[in-house]
């Protein structure tokens, strides 16, 4: 019975190398997947080619290199950060559109109310907001609608 052979320090960094290219790079056989996450004996053999280049020493950069060349950019990933990027400022800009027309729509009734006079008891943080310091906000908010 042979005793189990002890990994290296070098066999080691590979392994983790290896397994963070494979849980960050898209998967070429699973669209929208990693290569760690995709179910395809595709990927096994992609995750054990992964680890042979990192136990040859290549760096991430060699590697990922590799892969791109091999599968190339579009389905390695390229496109897809780039498209992730997009969606990631459009959400932005769509969320920021959001607050500002609900921050409108709550402060105008209490401008409104503020400005006859009514609901001082149940308005009154807002009681102690003049009139200019209202418009002012709203000019602002107009000016912040029209980006």
């Amino acid at each position: 019975m042979s005793s189990p052979v002890t990994p290296t320090p070098a066999d080691l960094q590979a392994e983790s190398l290896a397994r963070d290219i494979a849980a960050e790079m898209p998967s070429p056989y699973c669209p929208g997947r990693s290569i760690a996450s995709c179910p395809t004996q595709a990927a096994r053999e992609l995750e054990d080619d992964i680890l042979g280049l990192a136990k040859q020493g290549q760096d991430r950069e060699q590697i990922e290199t590799a892969l791109v060349s091999r599968f190339g950019e579009e389905k390695m990933g390229a496109a897809q950060q780039s498209e992730i990027l997009v969606a990631i400022i459009l959400g932005a800009v769509l969320a920021l559109a959001m607050i500002v027309v609900f921050a409108r729509k709550w402060l105008r009734p209490a401008a409104a109310q503020a400005a006859s006079g009514e609901g001082a008891k149940s308005s009154a943080p807002l009681a102690k907001v003049s009139a200019d310091e209202l418009d002012r906000l709203e000019d602002e908010l107009d000016e912040i609608d029209g980006i």
